[in-house]
């Protein structure tokens, strides 16, 4: 299969998905684990959009833009426990349902109205995911509904649980296609990831596809001597990473006990992306584990993953016509006919 390098380089195709793919398609955005008591809270930035994510007293979840109504500075920072927020900057303070609680002066300006409150957004953790639409007006539906398809695959993962471990941002000079395609395919593990994921994993591709969204599995090294015992002494979950797809561009990554988060989304520029990579853990009793598994997704995606991408770039524009995907990389192919039969004119 190929695909035109232009599909990488366009600002024309760029600012399209940009809208359609993101701005008009409900976002995965961390770990229902991560809001799953009321009081709690955490923030996070889509699309250059700072949004807050809350569950208040009475068990609602909520999700509002991260924007004070004087002058939109951000009121809420970081995540953990919290019932009122207060923007640094004039110390405007609100509840965790979005509400104006109080603000310094409050008679030297009109009575407080509707306007001051935070932006509502629609919000989901179904499948222990937090998903949330960027448009206020986009019907609460359509959020809920976006794991449909592969919603009951995550049931078992443990997502609702999970909390965070550590949460990385990076900035990368390649195209977000091309950052997304890296967790879709264990083509590379043998020469790129030699000397870190191919010490722990087979690179295999059992995959499968739930409508928009696709899922693969990659096992540890040594789990092929299980086909010698009989299949009730098969462990439970899978001893491997299985890495889930979602549209249009985010990785979630399982194991027995961990769980990764990889959202990438369009930069600036055709040539540039966003990507922010949250670390999740369950079990206390295994932190240190947990800590492990963490520090080797970093150390192959930032520097292994990552580099390549931006090399590929700058390989395309330096006159490549095509870029080419084999049959060993079904993942990979089912991706890019999916952005380019969903894109509209």
């Amino acid at each position: 299969m190929a695909e035109e390098t232009a599909d990488f380089l366009s600002a024309e195709r760029a600012a399209r998905e940009r809208q359609q793919f993101f701005l008009d398609t409900p976002q995965v955005i961390g770990f229902a684990g991560q809001v799953a008591t009321p009081g709690s809270f955490m923030t996070v930035t889509v699309m250059n959009i700072p949004v807050v994510v809350t569950r208040d007293e009475k068990n609602v979840l909520r999700a509002m833009i991260n924007a004070c109504g004087h002058r939109g500075a951000r009121v809420a920072f970081g995540e953990g426990v919290g019932r009122r927020f207060t923007c640094r900057s004039h110390g405007w303070t609100y509840n965790a349902r979005g509400e104006l609680l109080a603000r310094p002066k409050a008679d030297c300006f009109d009575a407080p109205d509707e306007r001051l409150q935070l932006t509502q957004l629609p919000v989901s953790d179904r499948g222990g995911l937090l998903v949330v639409g960027l448009d206020p007006a986009m019907p609460q539906q359509r959020v809920d509904e976006h794991l449909a398809e592969i919603e009951d695959e995550l049931v078992g993962c443990g997502l609702e649980s999970m909390r965070t471990l550590e949460t990385r941002r990076f900035e990368v000079r390649a195209n977000w296609k091309l950052v997304a395609a890296l967790s879709y395919e264990s083509y590379h593990f043998a020469t790129l990831h030699r000397d870190t994921v191919a010490q722990w994993f087979a690179p295999n591709a059992v995959h499968d596809f739930f409508g928009k969204h696709s899922r693969w599995a990659f096992a540890l090294l040594g789990t092929e001597q299980l086909a010698q015992k009989d299949r009730a002494e098969w462990p439970d979950t899978v001893p491997g990473a299985v890495s889930h797809a979602l549209f249009p561009g985010t990785i979630l990554i399982t194991t027995p006990t961990d769980a990764q988060i990889l959202r990438g989304e369009p930069g600036p520029t055709p040539d540039t992306s966003v990507v922010q990579m949250i670390g999740g853990y369950r079990d206390e009793a295994q932190l240190e584990q947990s800590r492990a598994g963490w520090a080797l997704g970093i150390k192959a995606f930032e520097g292994e993953d990552l580099p390549a991408a931006e090399e590929s770039q700058r390989g395309l524009a330096g006159g490549r016509d095509r870029l080419l995907i084999g049959r060993n990389e079904p993942v990979v192919q089912f991706w890019h006919q999916q952005w380019r039969n969903a894109l509209k004119d």
